[in-house]
């Protein structure tokens, strides 16, 4: 009987390698800053988008945290980037391309995207740059004064005004403003001709990045010189409690700390600053000769009667207006995916005024569609947590905007360094509960060492959706978190 013809076993086939999402959003975690590599795939082509690159300054290890950051980054992209995006000129948003200049500079960016106020040939923002130098002057002088002081006390607040401002010690204070100052120019200086300096309403078509395209809606930095300052908003408005001073005390401080020092580098605007007429100043030697009693000896000879720099603390609260005044330089990018229509938001550090400023914003596209920045907020499904979750540059009401079921929350904090180190609540005890809430406890941090999901499912959440989207989070390496959409 002949044999039965029998068919080799068939082979299974390999599995087919799961599909690309169509982006990814990578946040680093050097620390306290702001590090994101978007990656959008259109037919398997990758186009990446990075954002910022900084920790703030004192941060352990931030040089070779930062060189490893860039060295991944080129890794990863094959050094080629559709858009570098800087979005201000702080720190902890730059500091990067500092450290890491002799990596970065091999990057190979179609576009570079800065705001309008990198501009040398806008008056607003020159003007602005040369109040922010003179303020950082300013509060470098105080705090050498106050680090010169006999009194422990003075120098303690000389050391924490310096920590503020991210100063190098009293001597030589403003290092770490020129190094922030040449880390942005080196992103500037990678610009071309072509590229714009970006101002809020513009609308940037971006075809090729996805199917369908993406749209970048710019949304801020306003240009409006009351809306780059602080003090205008309430603070209830957003999840903080603290107060703010007035620019015309600052102004007037400024002013006395100039003439006070031997300094000339402005005494032309000091001396125009100057609260009082000169001749109502009394000379201190004149002073003296002129007193019948022993005032000044028992003055200078017991210390605990000494107030000479009692006044230079105030160069605390003109530190935090300074470092608001810069941080509401910040870029503010949405991102529409035009198919899903989901928005991605980053804003930077940008604070209240800021948000305020865009809350009623309505752009133009280029086939005649209106569109409104509430409406962008209403699709958001992806918000980049403002200032390392500062309770002050989240705006209330724009948080209530944020209505997608399939919203998603991420802080580029360290929560430990900034309490333990700074004495900084991060994420803002108020703001916390307000993301988890608002995002259905899809809160992604950027704690090194920690897991980046604090909580398990919320209630209200079904165990289908909690699971989606724990999957669209990876965690493989500690130098990043991955969420991927689509």
């Amino acid at each position: 009987m002949p044999r039965k013809a029998t068919r080799p076993a068939r082979k299974s086939a390999p599995a087919s390698p799961a599909p690309a999402p169509a982006v990814r959003i990578r946040m680093y975690r050097p620390g306290l800053g702001d590090c994101w590599l978007l990656t959008f795939h259109n037919e398997g082509v990758e186009r990446h988008v990075l954002i910022d690159c900084g920790v703030l300054v004192g941060t352990p290890n931030q040089k070779q945290q930062l060189t490893d950051i860039a060295q991944h980054i080129r890794k990863t992209t094959s050094d080629e980037l559709a858009v570098l995006v800087a979005t201000h000129e702080h720190w902890d948003h730059v500091a990067g391309f500092h450290f890491a200049r002799d990596e970065f500079q091999h990057l190979k960016p179609e576009q570079v995207w800065v705001a309008w106020t990198e501009d040398p040939e806008q008056t607003i923002a020159t003007e602005k740059k040369k109040q922010n130098a003179m303020m950082a002057r300013a509060i470098g002088m105080a705090a050498e004064h106050l680090g010169a002081s006999a009194s422990s006390y003075d120098r303690e607040c000389g050391a924490g005004i310096a920590r503020i401002t991210d100063f190098d010690g009293m001597l030589g204070a403003a290092k770490f403003s020129k190094q922030s100052d040449s880390a942005m120019q080196f992103v500037v200086d990678k610009r071309k001709p072509a590229d714009p300096y970006l101002r809020p309403g513009q609308v940037l078509e971006q075809p090729d990045w996805l199917p369908g395209g993406v749209r970048v809606y710019v949304l801020a930095p306003p240009m409006d010189r009351g809306a780059l300052r602080q003090d205008r908003t309430r603070v209830e408005e957003g999840f903080k409690t603290e107060k703010k001073g007035e620019d015309g005390a600052a102004f007037a401080w400024m002013s006395a700390v100039m003439g006070a020092s031997s300094e000339s580098m402005h005494e032309d605007l000091a001396i125009r600053l100057r609260p009082f007429d000169p001749a109502l100043a009394w000379p201190q030697d004149d002073f003296q000769a002129r007193s019948k009693w022993d005032v000044m000896k028992r003055y200078e000879e017991e210390p605990w009667r000494r107030i000479d720099q009692d006044w230079l603390h105030s160069a605390a609260s003109l530190a935090l207006q300074l470092d608001n005044s810069i941080n509401n330089t910040s870029l503010v990018l949405a991102f529409e995916l035009v198919a899903s229509r989901q928005v991605l938001l980053f804003v930077g550090d940008s604070e209240l005024e800021s948000w305020k400023s865009w809350q009623s914003m309505e752009f133009q596209r280029d086939d005649g569609t209106r569109v409104t920045a509430e409406d962008l907020l209403s699709r958001t499904v992806f918000y980049k947590v403002g200032h390392h979750g500062s309770g002050n540059a989240t705006l209330r009401a724009a948080l209530a905007k944020m209505t997608s079921p399939a919203l998603v929350a991420a802080v580029p904090t360290d929560t430990d360094f900034a309490k333990n180190k700074q004495g900084w609540q991060m994420p803002a005890e108020k703001l916390e509960p307000e993301l988890h809430a608002r995002a259905r406890g899809r809160v992604i941090y950027a704690d090194p060492g920690k897991a980046c999901l604090r909580k398990g499912k919320p209630d209200g959440v079904s165990q289908s959706d909690w699971d989606a989207f724990v999957a669209r989070v990876e965690e493989k390496d500690a130098l990043y978190v991955d969420y991927c959409l689509g």
